[in-house]
């Protein structure tokens, strides 16, 4: 499922490239969760924020960090992924991830369709190992644990957490097979 946040925004009679404030963010939210009673199980949410300049982080924390947190704890599990946002965008979304991540101390990550400027496909904390899985994932599109344990000569069950972690954060989907697939 694909939404284009600007038009979005221009439903909800929210005018010019700047998204700001809680109200707005929690308007966008309820918006977008009203369209997911639609989503199927797995499915991917992307969010495309082409002609957005600025998001600010009451929006952020209001509408991501919320569908982000939907997405692990909701009745049908989904994964979110970003696309088309701008520089200062990106940069806002990985300061309110991480500071709810420290706050929390719980991790909220989030992929993208385009580089970041972290020279990856994610916004928010992750460890070096699992930015490796990630991108190793990204480029070969499916994998298994034993094919990490050799990538990356890492003990299986030190793999094994890694992977769980990263399927529970929704950056990877697992499926029952134990294959590994990247979104």
């Amino acid at each position: 499922m694909v939404i284009s946040i600007r038009k979005k925004a221009d439903e909800l009679k929210q005018k010019g490239p700047d998204l700001l404030t809680r109200p707005v963010g929690r308007l966008m939210y309820q918006s977008i969760r009203a369209m997911l009673e639609h989503i199927r199980e797995g499915e991917t949410l992307v969010l495309d924020f082409q002609n957005i300049k600025v998001i600010d982080s009451s929006f952020i924390d209001e509408m991501i960090v919320r569908l982000v947190l939907d997405s692990r704890n909701g009745e049908i599990p989904f994964y979110v992924k970003l696309k088309n946002i701008s520089e200062i965008a990106e940069i806002n979304i990985d300061m309110v991830f991480r500071s709810y991540s420290n706050y929390k101390n719980k991790k909220i990550v989030v992929l993208t369709e385009n580089i970041c400027q972290n020279s990856a496909f994610f916004i928010g904390p992750l460890s070096d190992r699992e930015r490796e899985i990630v991108e190793f994932l990204r480029i070969n599109k499916s994998i298994t644990q034993e094919d990490i344990v050799k990538y990356t000569g890492s003990p299986t069950g030190e793999v094994a957490g890694i992977l769980e972690g990263l399927d529970a954060l929704r950056v990877i989907k697992k499926e029952n097979t134990g294959v590994f697939f990247a979104l």
